[in-house]
C-alpha cells in the first residue's frame, strides 16, 4: 500500500487524483440521479431504459474522436473544457428542474451532451498520467486512479439516494455541478510538461483510421482489445442491469438486498485496485489480465449457485476484485505499449467497453426469459472462461504480453 500511495508524491499527479475523484463521484451521482428522476417523471420503463440507455451513443459516436483529439490538442485545455461543460450542463439542468418546467426531452439532452462530455474525460485522464509521472510509476498512477474511480462507485449511488430525499432532484444536480466544478479546479493546479507533437500531415479522420489499424493489425494491441471486451460484453452486463432479476426472482426480496448486491461489486472493486496494484509488479501482463478474467467467471458461477443474499455478496465481491484488476492491467499495458503519439486514440478504444454493456444486457435479457437467469449466467461463464484460455494459448497470444518497467 505504501508503494501505491506513494505515486501521490507527485504533486501534478496528486492534483489530477483528485479532480478524477471529483469528477467520478459527479458521474456515479448523476448516474443514480437520472435513473431516479426518469422513472419518476415518465412511470414508464421503456422510457426508463431508452433514457439510461441512450449513453451508448456517445459512446460509440464520439469515443473514436475524443481519442484523436487527445492526440491532436492540447490536453490541459480539453480536460478542462470536459469538465466545465459537464458542470454547466447539470446547472442549467438542475436550474429547470427547480422552475418547474422539466420535460422528458431534457432529460434526453442531458444524458447525451453529459456523456458525451465524459467520454472525452476519460481518455484525456488516462493518457495525462503518462506525462506526470516516470515510466516506472505508471502502472501504480493508474491503479490507484481505479482506486478513486470504484470507491466513487461504491458511494455515488449512496449519496445520491440521500440528496434527493434532502435537496431534491434539482438541488442534486446543483451538487453534482460542484463536484465537476471542483475538478476544473483542480486543472488550473496541473502542469503537464510540454509535448512535442510530430506533425503527420493527416487529417483528423485519416489520424483516426492510422488508429484503428493499429488496434487491429497489431497483435498485442488486438489481443489486449479483446481479452477486454470479452467481459463487458459477456460478465458485466450482470452487474449493470440483471441484478435486480436475481433480486427479484431468485431471492424474492427488494430494493434493499439489490443496493447490498451492488455494494458487493464495489466493495471488490476497491480490494481490486489493491490487488492491482501488487499484480503492476509483473511483466507478464497478458497471463495477470486473463487469470482475472478467470477469476470473474469463477465469481459469477459461485453466483449463480448461490443459496443466500449473504453467498451472493461475496460471490460478487470476487468478481468485482477480477474486473478492477483486468480494467486495470488492460489500460495501464496498452497505455504502456503503443506509441506515444497514438495513446489517446487507443484509450479512446476503452471507452467503448461500456457500450457493449447494453448489448450484453438486452441479449442476456431475452435469454434469461428463456432459460431462467441462473443458467444464464453459468453459460456466460463457462463460455467467457472457454474464450480465455484460448487466447491464454500459444495461438491467441495473451500469455507473451510482456511490459518491462
Amino acid at each position: 500500500m505504501s508503494q501505491l500511495l506513494a505515486t501521490l508524491r507527485y504533486r501534478d499527479f496528486r492534483n489530477l487524483w483528485l479532480g478524477s475523484f471529483a469528477s467520478y463521484a459527479g458521474q456515479w451521482i448523476q448516474q443514480a440521479t437520472i435513473g431516479w428522476l426518469a422513472y419518476d417523471m415518465t412511470g414508464s420503463k421503456s422510457l426508463l431504459g431508452a433514457i439510461m440507455g441512450i449513453r451508448a451513443i456517445p459512446m460509440f459516436l464520439c469515443a473514436p474522436i475524443a481519442g484523436v483529439a487527445a492526440d491532436r490538442y492540447d490536453r490541459r485545455a480539453m480536460l478542462m473544457g470536459s469538465q466545465l461543460i459537464s458542470a454547466l450542463t447539470a446547472l442549467a439542468f438542475g436550474i429547470v428542474l427547480a422552475t418547474g418546467k422539466a420535460q422528458v426531452w431534457h432529460l434526453f439532452v442531458f444524458v447525451l451532451v453529459s456523456g458525451a462530455s465524459a467520454v472525452f474525460d476519460r481518455p484525456l485522464r488516462l493518457t495525462i498520467i503518462f506525462d506526470l509521472v516516470p515510466r516506472h510509476a505508471a502502472m501504480q498512477a493508474v491503479a490507484i486512479n481505479m482506486i478513486a474511480f470504484s470507491i466513487a462507485r461504491i458511494t455515488g449511488p449512496a449519496v445520491a439516494g440521500y440528496l434527493i430525499g434532502w435537496v431534491g432532484a434539482a438541488g442534486n444536480l446543483f451538487v453534482q455541478a460542484a463536484a465537476y466544478f471542483s475538478a476544473a479546479a483542480t486543472v488550473f493546479m496541473i502542469a503537464i510538461p510540454h509535448r512535442e507533437r510530430r506533425h503527420s500531415g493527416l487529417s483528423a479522420f485519416a489520424e483516426l483510421a492510422e488508429g484503428v489499424r493499429h488496434a487491429v493489425n497489431d497483435p498485442t494491441a488486438r489481443v489486449l482489445l479483446l481479452i477486454g471486451v470479452t467481459p463487458f460484453t459477456l460478465l458485466v452486463p450482470v452487474f449493470g442491469g440483471l441484478l435486480p432479476v436475481y433480486t427479484k426472482d431468485v431471492f424474492h426480496a427488494g430494493p434493499e438486498v439489490l443496493g447490498m448486491l451492488l455494494t458487493s461489486v464495489g466493495v471488490g472493486g476497491v480490494c481490486g485496485g489493491w490487488v492491482a496494484s501488487k499484480c503492476m509488479q509483473f511483466q507478464r501482463q497478458g497471463v495477470v489480465q486473463g487469470c482475472a478474467v478467470l477469476g470473474m467467471c469463477s465469481g459469477f458461477l459461485l453466483l449463480s449457485a448461490a443459496p443466500g443474499v449473504a453467498f451472493a455478496c461475496a460471490a460478487l465481491s470476487v468478481a468485482g476484485v477480477g474486473e478492477m484488476v483486468l480494467f486495470t492491467s488492460n489500460q495501464a499495458t496498452l497505455q504502456m505499449l503503443v506509441p506515444e503519439s497514438m495513446r489517446g486514440r487507443i484509450a479512446s478504444l476503452l471507452q467503448l467497453y461500456p457500450g457493449f454493456i447494453s448489448l450484453g444486457i438486452f441479449l442476456e435479457g431475452l435469454l434469461a426469459d428463456i432459460i431462467g437467469i441462473q443458467k444464464v449466467t453459468v453459460l456466460i461463464a463457462l463460455t467467457t472462461a472457454t474464450l480465455t484460455l484460448f487466447l491464454l494459448s500459444p495461438r491467441g497470444g495473451l500469455s507473451r504480453v510482456r511490459v518491462a518497467k
